[in-house]
């Protein structure tokens, strides 16, 4: 993967590149590179199998480039700007930067709600105590030896749980035992590896972040009681790794074991006090909840929330934030992929809507909205902290940073945290 070096001197060259074109009024250069490692388990108990296979690695590196262009005679008078965003996949060079503004001029449209590309806020303070984000400087010169390591890991942690399964041990007949029962284990554990480099008009200082995300993703079976079972976990240092997602897969497989096909059982209808594990609670924050949270919806009046914050909307018991700012997080970063500042934002403070999640883009047009009061309920002016463009990234697949789009609205690191009176609070990260 390229070194940090060499991003920052290929975001330098461009953004001067693009600045001294005479129809461009304002640019962004953002420069990413991001490696994949991923490592497969192939592990079936009655079948000959390699147990984990070789690991694979994929990379990718390229530069976006945002542009505001002066505005066509007749509308230089007009609100809003001529704007175009175009990338480049593999040069840094000169050449490449050339063709990302020959697509980003060819994109361009006029747009009435563009006020300005990121600007620093005086109510933007950097995050307390974060100097490098979710960077792992082992996972980012982790090797082969490693990543098997890994692989095996999950192996020995899922037939951990297979063996010491008492449910399973009662079912086992014959002389191969548990392993008689069909035993599959299958899955990845994946390395990624993330660099960028961001330098624009308003800031042209060129800002640097790095970061790294171990996932590992499992499948259990015991094939003769046709039982399936999942599991998963993510962190940001490979310190943090233990295989255990295996091992949650294996539980789950012989939790199903008995149960109707799909692993569930038709319940009567009725009231029920219902304990949701981690995976439909993310459901339902993403799906449900989160995209009313956003600014974006509260500009285009489709929120749920509309006109509430500061009023009360969910339990007085739940608070809920997203910090992506926050050190030792697997989402964690140093920097907004607007050259930002990360950090944290209230989003609900014991039941009430205390901010919402947001990029510049959304920020300033909705500072800037005649109608924002009525859509936020509260002068947007007083409300900029719980505003604040926090969340503007460019997500990639699997993670990583996306040199080939403009920014969004993307939470990194969402946090529950059940109110107490009690001097203990305990939290739940998704």
């Amino acid at each position: 993967m390229l070194a940090l070096n060499t991003l920052r001197a290929a975001a330098r060259q461009a953004l001067a590149f693009v600045s001294a074109q005479p129809e461009v009024a304002e640019a962004e250069v953002f420069v990413a590179a991001d490696a994949n490692l991923t490592v497969r388990l192939n592990y079936t108990s009655h079948i000959p199998s390699s147990g984990v296979e070789e690991p694979k690695s994929t990379e990718n590196h390229g530069l976006g480039i945002r542009a505001v262009f002066h505005s066509p005679a007749g509308q230089s008078d007009a609100p809003g700007r001529l704007t175009g965003f175009g990338s480049e996949p593999s040069d840094l060079s000169l050449a490449g930067a050339t063709r990302a503004l020959r697509k980003a001029r060819a994109a361009a449209v006029f747009d009435a709600e563009f006020v300005s590309l990121p600007r620093p806020e005086a109510n933007l303070p950097a995050s307390a105590g974060v100097a490098s984000g979710g960077y792992d400087p082992a996972a980012l010169r982790v090797g082969s030896r490693r990543l098997l390591g890994a692989g095996w890991q999950m192996v020995e942690q899922g037939l951990a749980a297979f063996q010491s399964s008492e449910d399973l041990l009662s079912l086992a007949d014959g002389p191969d035992g548990v392993a008689g029962q069909g035993l599959i284990l299958g899955g990845d554990a994946v390395l990624l590896q993330s660099r960028m480099a961001v330098a624009s008009t308003h800031l042209p200082r060129v800002q640097t972040d790095q970061n790294t995300l171990i996932m590992s993703f499992a499948t259990a079976m015991v094939e003769r009681q046709e039982s399936k079972g999942s599991g998963w976990s993510v962190s940001s240092h490979l310190a943090d790794f233990d295989g255990r997602s295996a091992a949650e897969a294996a539980r789950n497989s012989v939790a199903a074991v008995g149960l109707e096909y799909g692993g569930s059982r038709r319940a009567p209808t009725g009231r029920y006090r219902v304990v949701l594990g981690p995976q439909p609670v993310t459901e339902i924050l993403e799906w449900v909840l989160l995209p009313g949270l956003q600014l974006e919806m509260f500009y285009a009046g489709a929120s749920p929330f509309l006109g509430k914050l500061g009023r009360e909307v969910l339990a007085p018991s739940l608070s809920i934030y997203e910090d992506s700012g926050q050190p030792g997080r697997p989402g964690s970063r140093r920097i907004t992929d607007e050259g930002l500042p990360a950090g944290r934002t209230e989003l609900i403070r014991q039941g009430q809507l205390a901010g919402l999640l947001a990029d510049y883009y959304n920020y300033q047009r909705m500072l800037n909205a005649p109608d924002a009061r009525q859509k936020l309920g509260a002068d947007p002016q007083a409300a900029r902290a719980a505003i604040a463009p926090r969340c503007g990234f460019r997500p990639g697949n699997g993670g990583g940073r996306n040199f080939a789009a403009p920014p969004g609205i993307v939470p990194c690191n969402l946090v529950i945290a059940p109110y107490s009176t009690g001097p203990r609070r305990t939290r739940r990260r998704l």
